[in-house]
């Protein structure tokens, strides 16, 4: 069997939004977090030639949504990986933020679907569902969030979700929607991935076998 590469390889940086420094993994040398620096190093991955930025979630970070609506009007090509929360925002807000993120940015926005890892940090943000509990909430989450950016008028009745009549009134640039990526290696977030995700997100070193298609 022959297997074709991509005709593409789409390259990341990485915004510190919780702070740089000279060592990986310290705080020896580091430098704390202001706007111009964020923007000296969005400009220079923009004039680079990187696909895009990942933008890191959590209390020790920078809001994501924020930071990228503050550099996407002065960068020409890059996109931005924002993170989606569910369990901490419902899905027609995330929807409505996404659309207006996506026109003012001219369709330079990503989508990463972040359902959360750290037991103390998601009961400081109130979320105290069990694992298998939370990824049931990415999935109805998700069920409804695609709909919406779709252009759908939404009713939607699950175990932790439900709206009526739920609706963006005002269309993404990118057609339903910016892509979504994801990353999760439990067979919760497998099966979360194979439903719904654009980009499946993973340590470089790891296999793991497919038990769904992925869509189209």
């Amino acid at each position: 069997m022959t297997v074709q590469a991509a005709e593409q390889i789409n390259v990341f940086w990485f915004l510190p939004t919780h702070g740089d420094g000279r060592y990986l993994g310290t705080t020896e040398g580091g430098r704390p977090v202001d706007l111009p620096y964020l923007q000296q190093v969005a400009l220079a991955a923009d004039s680079l030639g990187y696909y895009g930025v990942l933008i890191p979630t959590g209390k020790s970070c920078e809001d994501s949504w924020l930071v990228a609506a503050a550099l996407a009007p002065i960068t020409r090509h890059l996109r931005y990986l924002v993170a989606v929360r569910p369990g901490l925002q419902p899905p027609t807000l995330a929807a409505r933020m996404a659309a207006t993120l996506d026109r003012l940015s001219e369709g330079r926005l990503l989508i990463n679907v972040v359902t959360g890892g750290d037991p103390v940090e998601n009961k400081g943000d109130g979320i105290f569902l069990s694992h298998s509990e939370r990824y049931e909430v990415t999935h109805e989450f998700l069920e409804v969030y695609r709909r919406l950016l779709a252009g759908e008028k939404v009713d939607y009745h699950g175990t932790h979700i439900q709206v009526e009549g739920a609706e963006v009134l005002f269309p993404t640039v990118q057609r339903n929607g910016p892509p979504l990526y994801f990353g999760g290696s439990s067979a919760e977030a497998i099966d979360v991935a194979a439903d719904h995700i654009d980009a499946y997100l993973t340590w470089g070193s790891r296999r793991r076998r497919w038990r769904k298609s992925w869509r189209s």
